[in-house]
Parts: structure tokens; sequence; C-alpha cells
């Protein structure tokens, strides 16, 4: 439990929670590739590294060609909205997104639902700071467009 001047903090201030930075990594899966899902055709690879005053917390989804849209800057702009805000708790977060959700923005919730689910903590990453460079590092060499909102 944190400690605070006048003792135990409160379990409220234990949860607060504010997004610092988000980086999307979008990799093409061409059908070509045998390890991709063949039968679906071409499709894309987002994943998403997310930073936030309780940890690093990473998400993925894909998309088909249909589905990929011509801006990856513009389309992960949406994620603004939540950037630099305090939030009471993860599920106050993940009210707020699905209040306001239109059915166009479901892909983009689910990702950051799925990152924010797998916050690991202070030490910055899923296996430790300088693992989670490395795999950034392989990410963004593997990516067909990166996106970093701060």
């Amino acid at each position: 439990m944190l400690q605070t001047e006048s003792g135990v903090a409160s379990k409220a201030n234990q949860e607060t929670i504010r997004l610092h930075a988000i980086e999307l990594f979008v990799i093409h899966l061409p059908k070509e590739n045998q390890v991709t899902l063949c039968g679906f055709g071409d499709h894309y690879r987002i994943m998403m590294r997310m930073m936030t005053s309780r940890g690093c917390g990473w998400g993925e989804m894909y998309l088909n060609e249909g589905n990929r849209p011509s801006d990856w800057t513009a389309w992960a702009s949406w994620y603004e909205q939540v950037l630099r805000r305090s939030f009471e708790s993860v599920s106050s977060l993940e009210n707020s997104l699905i209040s306001g959700m239109r059915p166009n923005h479901l892909g983009r919730v689910q990702l950051l639902c799925d990152a924010l689910q797998g916050l690991t903590g202070p030490s910055g990453g899923r296996v430790g700071i300088e693992a989670g460079q490395d795999e950034r590092s392989l990410l963004i060499s593997a990516a067909e467009a990166y996106v970093s909102l701060f």
C-alpha cells in the first residue's frame, strides 16, 4: 500500500491512471506469406504499446485489407482524446471510451482496452525495460507504418 505524509494513501489514489504515450506498429501480412492467416488475404497486425502512470501495456489487433485506413496517422489520432488525461481507474477509462464510441471506433476501443488489461506495472514492459526496447526496435524495423502519440 502507498504511504503518504498522513499515513496510508486511499485506494482511489492507487487506482488513478494517466496515459502518457501510445505507439502503434503496423505490420503488413501479405497473403503470400505462409506464416500469416492465408485464407484471409492481405491483412495488417496492429500492435499498441502504451505508457501510463501504472506501467506499460501491450495490445494487438488484426485488420483485413478492406478495413485498412487510407492514413494510419489520422486513424491513430483518435487516441489523442485519452492522452495526458487522468482517470479514476482503468474501468472508468474503459467506460468513458465505450460511452462515447461510434461503430467505426470499435476496433480502436478494443485495442486500447487490450493494452490496458496488459499493464505490467512500473517495470516498463512485459519482459523488462531492456527486452522491451529490443522488442520495440524489432517492431519498428518490421512495421510498414509507425505512429507515436505523446
